[in-house]
């Protein structure tokens, strides 16, 4: 009997040991270790990976030839009680854009998620990756993208709301310069039909605009602009090319097509 009771004892610790031993192992598994059993992607290189896959960072994220800089994650182990598997990001140091930003990204019984998502960029960066326009111009200011929350679904985004804020916006152009004050737009997402409606306003120029994307891929936009009282006068003299304007002084446009 007593050696039954000894064999039983034994089994007990031995299943404590390995369960320690299983979550100890699993706490502490190397991030680098792991990246190198997930399977290659083309085109995304991940250098520099130190810590653990649940509290670590890599110093560069490298996605189609362009550097995002580094990153670093802390996973939220009180989202769990949640059915949430969630991470606390910084990003973007030393990136070739200049970029920076922090937030929570995560997964849920939804979908893959970030929530309270902020991104940081010089604005003239940001034009080196729009289209490309007829008209050469210079930009100034720092733009900053704030998601409150997203939640992804195939072609872009289920659910989201955020804020675009381009902050000392001002735009050179061979006809003159403007200085535009902050410009800001509220975004949102609903079954990947993407809005966005802003205003901008200054001693020189005043505007209002708005836009929607939608998954197929074809978009629509309205805007107007009315000069203020310190309108550059060499650009003044240029509006006559954009026709007469309404009653309230203001020029309009829309655009509808596809991408």
């Amino acid at each position: 009997m007593k050696r039954g009771l000894s064999f039983k004892y034994g089994l007990l610790f031995s299943g404590i040991f390995i369960v320690f031993f299983s979550v100890s192992l699993l706490l502490h598994l190397p991030a680098s270790f792991a990246l190198k059993q997930a399977p290659a992607v083309r085109g995304l290189s991940i250098e520099g990976v130190e810590g653990t896959v649940w509290q670590g960072s890599a110093n560069n994220i490298v996605w189609q030839r362009i550097n995002y800089g580094s990153v670093q994650w802390d996973f939220q182990f009180s989202k769990l009680f949640q059915a949430k598997a969630e991470l606390a990001v910084r990003f973007g140091r030393n990136s070739d854009m200049n970029l920076s930003g922090k937030g929570r990204v995560g997964y849920s019984m939804s979908g893959a998620y970030a929530e309270n998502l902020v991104a940081s960029m010089p604005a003239m960066n940001v034009m080196k990756y729009a289209p490309a326009i007829p008209v050469p111009v210079s930009i100034g200011g720092q733009v900053e993208l704030t998601i409150k929350h997203a939640v992804h679904a195939q072609p872009w985004c289920q659910s989201g709301e955020g804020t675009l804020a381009w902050s000392g916006a001002a735009v050179d152009s061979p006809v003159g310069s403007l200085d535009l004050g902050p410009v800001i737009a509220d975004i949102t997402c609903e079954d990947s039909t993407i809005a966005a409606k802003g205003v901008q306003k200054s001693e020189q120029v005043d505007s209002e605009f708005s836009a929607s994307l939608t998954p197929n891929q074809r978009y629509t936009s309205a805007a107007w602009f009315k000069p203020g009282a310190e309108f550059p006068p060499a650009m003044q003299s240029q509006l006559k090319w954009l026709g007469n304007p309404d009653s309230q002084g203001k020029y309009q446009f829309t655009y509808q097509g596809r991408f």
